[in-house]
């Protein structure tokens, strides 16, 4: 796909992202996740953390390719999150992806057009799952992008902090084998509102949420 069409292409599917929430399709895939997170032994904890109503946001590690699968087929109302724009070039993969949910980021840079996006979806009271690290990363090392704070205070929701612990080992044990996977929720950060965010702030408020996300992380795999 030229540059030019890629960019229109990308745009169209910001903007469905921003005026229609998920279709049935992610509810219907929602129930054969649930039967497959059995397969990997999958626990939750702190479900109860994630409103079930009104705009908000949820920011996890990411250090698997299943991650939205282990995060979204335990919450109980449509989710949207991020994925690669590259993943969207193919009209066919697109449509689906956009079904599920997904709406595209441009990698290696601030894309300004996804971050209001993610804005649009939670001022009309959606969800939205936000990786920090901005791409899988096999540890929790490294300083996370601040798009979660600009988003959080630009519409003043909460943050729920997430931790998924052991899904990296997918990637040394291969896919049908079935480890054990943690995915714990903790209690919703509340950074305020400030429109439009300082980036100063919108770090301070991306590092707090960090620090849970790392903290959740620790609990889990500190355990006897």
């Amino acid at each position: 796909m030229a540059p030019g069409r890629s960019d229109e292409h990308l745009d169209l599917l910001l903007e469905r992202a921003r005026q229609h929430p998920p279709g049935r399709l992610q509810g219907a895939v929602r129930t054969v996740a649930r039967l497959s997170a059995r397969l990997w032994r999958t626990r939750y904890e702190g479900l109860d953390h994630v409103p079930r109503a009104g705009g908000a946001l949820v920011a996890s590690n990411h250090g698997s390719y299943l991650d939205h699968f282990f995060l979204a087929c335990r919450i109980d109302r449509p989710v949207n999150f991020m994925a690669a724009a590259e993943l969207f070039s193919n009209p066919i993969a697109a449509r689906l992806l956009s079904a599920l949910g997904a709406f595209p980021v441009r990698r290696g840079a601030h894309d300004h057009a996804t971050i209001e996006t993610a804005q649009a979806i939670v001022e009309r009271g959606g969800l939205v799952v936000i990786y920090p690290q901005g791409g899988i990363r096999p540890s929790l090392e490294g300083r996370p992008r601040h798009g979660v704070g600009i988003v959080a205070l630009s519409t003043g929701a909460p943050v729920v902090p997430a931790a998924i612990v052991d899904a990296t080992s997918l990637h040394r044990t291969g896919f049908l084998r079935f480890p054990k996977v943690t995915v714990r929720f903790g209690e919703p950060l509340r950074p305020g509102r400030e429109d439009p965010p300082d980036q100063e702030d919108a770090e301070r408020a991306t590092d707090a949420v960090w620090r849970r996300v790392v903290e959740l992380f620790g609990a889990v795999t500190q355990r006897p």
